[in-house]
């Protein structure tokens, strides 16, 4: 058994070649891209990942800075920076649609927050007749439809894992299908979504601003273009914080080193050839 946090795949490669008898390995977050490496696949190795563990708190995340963005508040800041008195309309949740791209456990948690504001939500997943799972109204999508949820939405938030067919989902065409007032959150990965693109439609006003917890190399050079960039929210991949994660972590863990010692399968298994 291997438990990882964050490590560069040619590290872990390492260890598995090191490591004749190594039949497991524990991935402390949810994405598997590091792990899933051509020597962990060939060796056949058991990946279980964190799935679940942070979903609250990304949930609870997106709906704050939905909140935030329906009723203007970086606007409203820059205001008071400015010493300047301009009230503001804002919009209510009810009135508006959310595309959600992949529906996964943080997914299916950002929909169950927020049904009580009475959002319409549209989602995607790879395996779209799964459905939303019942007493959902979440409307399910393929991402053969991902344009048409892009077209709908005020509000899109990435939430899918990162594989070789999710790298640069989310580019210059498909920024162009989005409304001009329409706001994209990305809580996944960052190369999800192509950052030069994304800053020519926030200088262009091609869409109506972003929200980043996730960058395509980390931590954010302070030299980066993005700070400059004008709508755009940058947290430091900070979504995933609160203090119920490490409990969670544990006792995931724990209940998994339990299930491999009595011979049971093991919770959170990664499909390696999809990558989630």
């Amino acid at each position: 058994m291997l438990l990882l946090g964050g490590m560069p795949a040619s590290v872990l490669d390492h260890i598995v070649g090191r490591a004749p008898r190594l039949r497991w390995i524990h991935s402390a977050s949810a994405g598997v891209d590091r792990i899933a490496t051509a020597v962990v696949r060939e060796r056949g190795l058991a990946v279980t990942n964190a799935r679940g563990v942070f979903s609250r708190p990304i949930a609870e995340y997106v709906v704050m800075m939905m909140l935030a963005v329906a009723r203007r508040l970086p606007q409203l800041l820059e205001l008071q920076r400015e010493r300047t008195w301009q009230p503001l309309r804002g919009r209510e949740l009810s009135e508006m649609t959310v595309g959600i791209v992949g529906y996964g456990s943080i997914g299916v948690e950002v929909a169950r927050l927020l049904a009580p504001f009475g959002c319409r939500v549209l989602a995607t997943r790879r395996r779209p007749e799964r459905g939303a799972g019942e007493g959902s109204r979440v409307e399910m999508h393929g991402l053969d439809q991902l344009e048409m949820v892009l077209r709908s939405s005020d509000v899109v938030v990435v939430a899918a894992p990162l594989t070789d067919e999710t790298a640069g989902l989310i580019g210059a065409e498909q920024l162009a299908q989005m409304r001009e007032d329409a706001w994209i959150i990305n809580i996944a990965r960052g190369r999800l979504i192509d950052e030069l693109a994304l800053r020519r439609a926030l200088e262009s006003g091609w869409i109506g601003g972003a929200v980043l917890d996730v960058f395509n190399e980390e931590p954010l050079s302070p030299e980066s273009p993005l700070y400059g960039t004008p709508n755009l929210v940058i947290t430091p991949h900070t979504s995933w914080a609160s203090d119920q994660v490490i409990e969670r972590t544990v006792d995931l863990f724990v209940d998994n080193l339990r299930r491999d010692r009595a011979g049971e399968t093991l919770r959170n298994l990664v499909n390696l050839e999809v990558g989630y």
